[in-house]
């Protein structure tokens, strides 16, 4: 009876140690081939360390393993996520003022500068753009199905329906620069836009 409730005991104590999780790579590529429990990969010898909630998400597909590669210099696993023009919100939605806004971390980011006459367009470094905010953004690795346009709509104040004229600009004009619009000159005037991003800002100066 004694060993009976030793066993018991070990049984309700028992924890099973926890899993831990490997993603085997191309060496040549770092594309990733295969992320499951590390003891289903012993005898691979290019792998890394995966945490948890990212390999379940690979195995469970939420990720699409074909989106991962590994950084072979800084030895960790990176997730291309995929940005398409087909994603851009048909409803066309008013870019609120910075002294009005509550966005902390614009997407995009507009300034204008009514001596200069200029519109400034940044982009996030969030998406390998130019523009920082204060608290900082980890920049994340994105493909962009072909040149993704944006277009802002310079209308009337507050009225879409009296349009100016319209700013076109591609994913590639903003990844590591800006696009300057010069000899823009409107006394009062809004911006609209087709949202491809979630949070807009424009400042006007």
């Amino acid at each position: 009876m004694e060993e009976i409730e030793d066993f018991d005991d070990w049984f309700t104590n028992f924890k099973l140690p926890p899993v831990k999780y490997i993603a085997v790579f191309d060496p040549d590529t770092g594309a990733v081939i295969s992320v499951g429990p590390s003891h289903v990969f012993k005898d691979q010898k290019h792998k890394i360390s995966v945490d948890k909630e990212l390999a379940e998400s690979i195995i469970n597909a939420e990720i699409k393993i074909d989106n991962c590669v590994v950084d072979m210099n800084s030895n960790t696993l990176e997730v291309a996520e995929i940005k398409s023009v087909y994603k851009i919100d048909d409803v066309l939605h008013r870019i609120i003022s910075k002294k009005d806004s509550e966005i902390k971390k614009p997407d995009i980011y507009i300034k204008y500068d009514s001596k200069l006459a200029v519109l400034k367009i940044e982009m996030s470094t969030e998406f390998g753009g130019t523009r920082k905010t204060r608290a900082g953004i980890k920049k994340r690795n994105f493909v962009w199905a072909g040149d993704t346009e944006m277009q802002f709509f310079i209308t009337e104040y507050n009225d879409p329906n009296l349009l100016f004229e319209v700013v076109t600009v591609t994913i590639n004009d903003l990844i590591g620069k800006y696009k300057l619009i010069t000899d823009f000159n409107y006394p009062k005037f809004s911006v609209y836009t087709r949202r491809l991003f979630k949070n807009y800002v424009i400042e006007y100066r």
